[in-house]
């Protein structure tokens, strides 16, 4: 995760990191009824391992069908809350059984809007930062026009990724490189019809 500290210095921290830190901070009983998943577009085997030594598993950062949010989330939600069986220990921790897992995995469904971005809200998000940078001053503003920028690439990242998307990505990162509101400007004026184009044809 990307952040900004009190004098406006960009700062990198682990976001698996954080949940591990959140985890441990919960009383046992508070923790039992969370379940963290780490979504990333970072899903080489070693950081894969970390996160789920992190969090209760992975998603990742790549778009999933409406169709298929229930089976992709299933697993993870039963991994966690395992079905009693009638031998189950009456010390288990699990305060679910497997119809009340289910109905409540069916009933957060709506979880399929956030979990990949559609082309319409990358070009919702793509006209809110170019109102930003029409109005001129961009430097004096960069902390909101970076947020927004992040979340643009993470919006970005869940699209089917390939050469477009990548280099878009790489655009955005570059920003950080320059200094001057006709800098900036020039620049985005290149990486918005870039990405206008890019959601257009996807």
């Amino acid at each position: 995760l990307e952040m900004t500290d009190g004098a406006s210095n960009h700062i990198t921290v682990s976001g698996s990191a954080l949940v591990e830190s959140i985890r441990s901070r919960l009383l046992p009983e508070q923790e039992r009824d969370l379940i963290a998943l780490i979504r990333s577009a970072n899903d080489s085997a070693s950081d894969v391992a970390v996160y789920r030594a992190r969090a209760h598993g992975f998603l990742p950062k790549a778009p999933i069908k409406k169709a298929n949010v229930l089976e992709t989330l299933a697993p993870l939600w039963l991994a966690r809350y395992p079905p009693r069986s009638e031998f189950a220990d009456d010390m288990s921790q699990s305060r679910f059984t497997r119809s009340d897992s289910l109905s409540s995995l069916e009933s957060s469904a709506s979880l399929n809007e956030a979990i990949a971005a559609t082309p319409v809200e990358v070009i919702q998000m793509v006209d809110l930062i170019d109102a930003i940078f029409r109005a001129g001053d961009v430097v004096s503003n960069w902390d909101a026009v970076w947020e927004k920028m992040h979340a643009l690439k993470g919006d970005l990242l869940t699209l089917q990724v390939g050469s477009k998307v990548i280099a878009a990505v790489g655009m955005i990162n570059s920003f950080r490189e320059l200094h001057t509101n006709e800098e900036l400007i020039d620049r985005w004026n290149i990486l918005r019809d870039r990405i206008k184009s890019l959601a257009s044809s996807t």
